[in-house]
């Protein structure tokens, strides 16, 4: 998923895509691009350039998601629950324009709340009312059957610091537990924004990577309830080394990418006490020295290279 600067740009990512796709009908079967249009004003106002972007995206069958992003206080009401009603208006009016343009023309519910800083007036994205906000932008979307697609992890500190962690773990959490189909924004991002940083795609994806093991839930089928082997316990075997525990030992649990330090503080010290910001610029070091995947045939690689003056 990605923005397009106008038409003309749209339609060139759709001949590229067209082109890796095979032909343009592959692609409208089973596309794998999608677009942002940002075709609301709030309060309640169309955008004209990006209106137009939405409307080509809905005539060629490509998900669009309807993005509005007003700040509660300055561009929707102060309240959250004001900020959510004026959303909902807004993509309404984006749902119906697309359905009148193309019926059953694709598109994701594109609610993103934010809050201003009353402070300074400037937008305050790690707010746990954000993500609050967002919880709540999919059961408007689930209201009217529409796939969702909002944001989190997105912090007002200007590091990789603890107030990066807790901002970012808790919009993540909110918007997965809510339910949201498409969560944008999520990793690498600093300073509202403005700002971002390899340690930190580290650090959110083992906070992403815990809040999928939160959805994933605790199983509590016969083998996970373990019954026998808690009956094996009570006539004096060992938990540590049954065979259950063997089985279950290295899936049960989130073992993250490396950047959580479980050592206890002896081996920290040891090891020269390093914290989790030099940890994550660490594996991103590493993760950088590999060398980069190809994901297009040769030849489709350079018939786009050819065709387009590609600078990567």
């Amino acid at each position: 998923m990605a923005g397009v600067n106008d038409v003309d740009g749209f339609h060139k990512m759709l001949d590229i895509a067209s082109m890796a796709a095979g032909n343009l009908e592959n692609l409208k079967t089973k596309p794998f691009v999608s677009v942002i249009a940002s075709f609301a004003i709030s309060p309640l106002r169309l955008c004209t350039h990006s209106t137009r972007i939405m409307l080509e995206a809905a005539r060629h069958q490509i998900p669009v998601a309807l993005s509005c992003a007003p700040m509660a206080g300055v561009t929707s009401p102060i309240t959250m629950a004001g900020t959510l009603v004026q959303i909902h208006a807004e993509q309404l009016a984006g749902i119906a324009i697309c359905q009148m343009t193309k019926s059953g023309a694709p598109v994701l519910y594109g609610g993103i709340p934010g809050r201003a800083n009353l402070w300074n007036l400037g937008y305050q994205g790690g707010s746990v009312e954000c993500g609050m906000m967002n919880a709540a932008i999919h059961q408007l979307a689930n209201h009217v059957k529409v796939p969702n697609y909002n944001s989190s992890g997105l912090t007002d500190a200007k590091i990789p610091d603890a107030q990066a962690g807790w901002e970012k773990a808790m919009t993540t959490l909110l918007a997965a537990m809510g339910g949201s189909n498409y969560v944008h924004h999520a990793a690498g991002m600093l300073n509202c924004m403005i700002t971002v940083a390899h340690e930190q795609f580290v650090i959110d994806d083992e906070i992403i990577g815990l809040c999928c093991k939160v959805l994933a839930g605790i199983p509590t089928d016969p083998e996970s309830l373990a019954l026998e082997v808690i009956d094996s316990a009570a006539r004096g075997e060992d938990f540590i080394k049954s065979a259950h525990t063997m089985k279950h030992m290295k899936t049960e649990y989130y073992s993250g990418n490396g950047v959580t330090d479980t050592k206890n503080w002896d081996k920290w010290i040891a090891a020269g006490r390093i914290d989790a910001w030099v940890r994550a610029r660490n594996i991103a070091k590493k993760i950088l020295a590999r060398s980069n995947a190809t994901y297009l045939a040769d030849e489709v690689d350079a018939a786009i290279r050819k065709k387009y003056d590609i600078r990567i």
